[in-house]
């Protein structure tokens, strides 16, 4: 695998991981962000995420453009998409008179349905790029199809590992799956880059 890629898929494997690991304790505070320092602090805490899904996006999209062209670019928009939605959602803790926590989460059901259909479309660029085990894009697209489902509640009901982070569980699974894939893409050599 081209080094160049190798470089893309580190940034991305970084800050999937850093947005994972800023998402979860986050949502898990939304429940005390009742005073105004604390929303705040939440509010900008999913601001940076959202910027993380960006370089995560463009990541993506830069290793599979070349073999999947037309999906890649779909799982690059939709996970903008997603960003843009979590920005606005994020406003609503930010600014003073915004709807606070209950607006946040009415905003961010429909953020995680569109990140919900960024894994589903991601799982088709992974196919059709065949740069992955088939483990890999059947998880992610097992994680998708459960977000989306959970976003409109219509999935299973989900175990809270961190308070009110139980929606957040299909869609942090499918991140876990695609962080395995940029692992193995950015520090291994070159065996990851025919994975079947």
């Amino acid at each position: 695998m081209p080094l160049r890629e190798r470089r893309t898929a580190r940034v991305a494997g970084v800050a999937l991981a850093a947005l994972t690991a800023l998402s979860l304790p986050a949502t898990a505070l939304l429940d005390t962000a009742d005073q105004p320092g604390a929303r705040a602090l939440v509010g900008a805490a999913f601001v940076a995420v959202a910027a993380l899904e960006v370089v995560v996006g463009w990541g993506l999209y830069v290793l599979l453009r070349g073999r999947a062209p037309s999906p890649a670019y779909a799982a690059l928009v939709s996970r903008g998409g997603y960003a843009v939605l979590l920005t606005a959602a994020a406003g609503r803790l930010l600014w003073p008179g915004g709807d606070g926590v209950a607006g946040f989460r009415s905003d961010w059901s429909l953020a995680l349905v569109v990140l919900g259909v960024h894994l589903l479309v991601t799982s088709i660029a992974l196919w059709c790029a065949r740069r992955v085990p088939g483990a890999v894009v059947a998880g992610t697209a097992v994680a998708g199809t459960a977000s989306v489902l959970a976003a409109v509640g219509g999935g299973l009901p989900l175990p809270d590992v961190l308070p009110g982070a139980g929606a957040l569980l299909p869609a942090v699974l499918g991140e876990v799956v695609l962080l395995a894939w940029l692992v193995m893409v950015g520090w291994d050599d070159e065996r990851v880059s025919t994975g079947g």
